[in-house]
């Protein structure tokens, strides 16, 4: 019987068992040292670190108590090495990935099994050898200890899903050329598989989600975390036969998730028929010296075989996909794929997506059908520039809403709020001369046959309004379209208006209970109210009892609005003042002389927009027009306002008739007559 080697660890991993920052571990080194109980000296030295024996730094940690891992001994596992394992470890890496991949297959434990056994276990399970035999086979007589070191892991992890992930999370200490070239930290992983899985929403058959990329699976794992278990997606890999595309396939086996082979040609040309989702980084862990040309080609690949069923997301270098390139066959190729049509977004994102290269600046391209029926020269192209933003949830909530927006119509797009994306005719980006998303600051233009759309529409919709209806809810305006080139500024973030006190925050009162009731009194405004729970006006309280309860007691203004922001974000504006807001309901008060283009109405559409965001309200956009908007708009936002508070009046009153009608109906004191029958008899 083989002893088992001695388990060994380094002093970054028992820093990482123990629960604490390193530099804990050499103070502990230096302070115990010559003490009764001095810290474990180093045994061994492994690619220029010391190493301890784990054993014992295990027992020093449960007899001194040090750290904050009372699991210590069950945990050692997950940081160990044995210290018989080979020292190449890019074979190492292979064969414990494949060894955990067979052991999902077979759900047997490998321990006790020589290698001979371990290789037959192979053939049965992978015949063909698509993803585990060959690395099991080059590990020689190596295969049994590292078979033992690979059930270690699954015991201190508690299971091969998350053993293999230990394993990935390891490679940057290890130095695995390629996996930590092109590897993305989480918030770049996340942003772009939430950007596939919107994509795949407008996809009417079961998602799929396919990276032609060589070797990749960090975005297709983020994918399948953001749909979560049940999901029926299926997620497609490339069918070579290299090392990081066998590790794909492991890695998607061990996580128990549905996959297929994508058919990729030696060319990087690829075949995918269907409904699916394009999601990929270049340059890949597979090729990660691919140079710009690589990546441009890969890309075309996508494009040349993408129908109107397909969308895509591609990650890639902002030197490649949006700055300026030199004057010959790359802009060449770049401005052909663009003017394809099927390029509908360009981003470019914040410094620090990848790991291994912080200070390089990354973007994407979003992917789609290219515009239907609008003609070549009048098509167009959103852009968006986070330079300098953080990717907190919130900025990545509000891209994926751009970008989702951005693969709509024209008239889906002009009535969407963008926060980060512009839209830009795309003839104007062709020539390449500044980067692609220059224009993402600049005003969003406006086409003058957007606005005349927006105006028959706003007519058609008056016509209909002021047809068969009473006198009293005639409407005195029409809306005409701006003739002249628009003047549209850029939204601005809630927090930069309050600081310029163009807007006032104002507090809103905390109620006793019981304090409010029905009947006569000062409406109150609360997040019942917001939300469209009980009818506006209908809770009210005494203002002299208010204001004996509430010494500092604020009321509203006419024209403040009114605001929540959960359980979701939600606004009115009181038009006629004078109500008593009810915390957590908030005031927002536009500064009359220092407005700014400022509209309350416009403020509250702004806020009930954004219903979905949970980022935090004072970022969230708003727009300004022009800062005299003249007295016609004001006036005819409020004619619009009280034609809805009748609306609303009416229906309350046909609410309670329909209730009156059906429960006297049905407790048999009321019947229902024909008054116009009646009146027919009698004639």
């Amino acid at each position: 019987m083989t002893t088992p080697a001695r388990l060994l660890i380094s002093l970054s991993d028992i820093a990482l068992l123990a629960k604490v920052q390193r530099p804990t571990v050499s103070m502990w080194r230096s302070r115990f040292r010559g003490k009764n109980s001095p810290f474990p000296e180093p045994v061994a030295s492994r690619n220029g670190q010391e190493q301890f024996d784990a054993g014992q730094v295990a027992e020093w940690l449960t007899a001194t108590g040090h750290g904050n891992n009372p699991d210590v001994e069950a945990d050692l596992g997950a940081f160990a090495v044995a210290s018989d394992l080979p020292r190449d470890t890019t074979l190492v890496f292979a064969t414990l990935t494949a060894l955990l991949a067979l052991r999902v297959l077979t759900g047997e434990t490998m321990v006790g099994k020589d290698a001979d056994e371990l290789l037959d276990l192979a053939d049965e399970q992978d015949p063909d050898d698509e993803l585990l035999f060959r690395e099991l086979d080059a590990a020689g007589q190596a295969l049994e200890p590292l078979a033992r070191y690979a059930e270690l892991l699954v015991e201190g992890a508690f299971h091969p899903a998350a053993a293999f992930e230990k394993l990935l999370a390891d490679r940057f200490r290890q130095g695995l050329r390629p996996h930590t070239d092109v590897a993305l930290t989480e918030p770049g992983m996340e942003l772009v598989a939430a950007i596939a899985v919107e994509l795949a929403t407008a996809l009417s058959d079961a998602p799929v989600f396919a990276d032609p990329a060589s070797g990749s699976s960090d975005l297709l794992l983020a994918v399948a975390r953001i749909l979560g278990d049940g999901t029926d997606a299926t997620l497609m890999g490339g069918d070579d036969d290299g090392g990081s595309a066998r590790l794909v396939r492991r890695r998607l086996l061990v996580h128990g998730l549905p996959q297929k082979r994508l058919a990729v040609e030696q060319s990087g040309a690829f075949g995918l028929t269907g409904s699916a989702v394009h999601v990929a980084q270049y340059p890949s862990p597979g090729s990660p010296d691919m140079d710009a040309l690589q990546v441009l080609n890969a890309i075309d690949h996508s494009v040349l075989q993408m129908d109107d069923r397909q969308r895509g997301v591609v990650l890639g270098p902002a030197s490649v996909l949006c700055d300026v390139l030199p004057k010959g066959d790359l802009r060449a190729i770049r401005s052909g794929l663009i003017r394809d049509g099927r390029v509908r977004a360009i981003v470019r994102l914040p410094k620090g997506l990848l790991k291994s290269k912080p200070r390089q600046i990354s973007a994407l391209w979003v992917l789609g059908p290219s515009h239907p029926n609008v003609p070549i020269p009048e098509r167009w192209t959103m852009v968006a520039d986070l330079t300098g933003e953080s990717l907190t949830p919130d900025v990545v909530q509000d891209l994926v809403s751009d970008l989702a927006a951005s693969m709509g119509s024209r008239a889906a797009i002009w009535a969407h709020s963008f926060r980060f994306a512009r839209l830009v005719l795309t003839r104007s980006i062709l020539p390449g001369d500044t980067s692609l998303v220059a224009s993402a600051h600049a005003a969003p233009p406006q086409s003058v046959t957007a606005g005349a759309t927006a105006a028959l529409r706003a007519d058609d919709i008056l016509e209909a309004l002021s047809t068969n209806s009473p006198a009293n809810t005639l409407f005195r305006y029409s809306v005409e379209p701006v003739t002249e080139t628009p003047a549209r500024r850029r939204p601005r973030a809630l927090g930069d208006l309050l600081t310029e006190k163009r807007v006032h925050y104002v507090q809103g009162n905390r109620l006793h209970d019981g304090e409010t009731g029905s009947g006569n009194g000062t409406p109150v405004l609360g997040v019942p109210e917001l939300l469209g729970e009980v009818p506006l006006g209908s809770r009210r309280v005494d203002l002299m009892s208010f204001s004996t309860l509430h010494e500092n007691g604020r009321l509203t203004e006419p024209g403040d609005v009114v605001f929540c922001t959960g359980p979701r974000a939600a606004a009115v504006v009181d038009s006629e003042g004078s109500a008593v807001v009810d915390y957590p309901a908030r005031i927002l008060r536009i500064n009359k002389e220092r407005a700014g283009g400022l509209l309350p109405e416009m403020l509250t559409a702004d806020i009930n927009a954004q219903a979905g965001n949970r980022g935090p309200w004072k970022r969230w956009p708003v727009r300004q027009i022009r800062d005299d908007p003249g007295l016609e708009v004001a006036a005819f936002l409020t004619e619009i306002e009280t034609q809805r508070t009748r609306a609303r009046a009416r229906l309350e009153q046909l609410e309670e008739l329909t209730t009156l009608v059906l429960d006297g109906v049905a407790g048999g004191t009321l019947t229902v007559t024909d008054t116009y029958a009646a009146m027919e008899g009698n004639s």
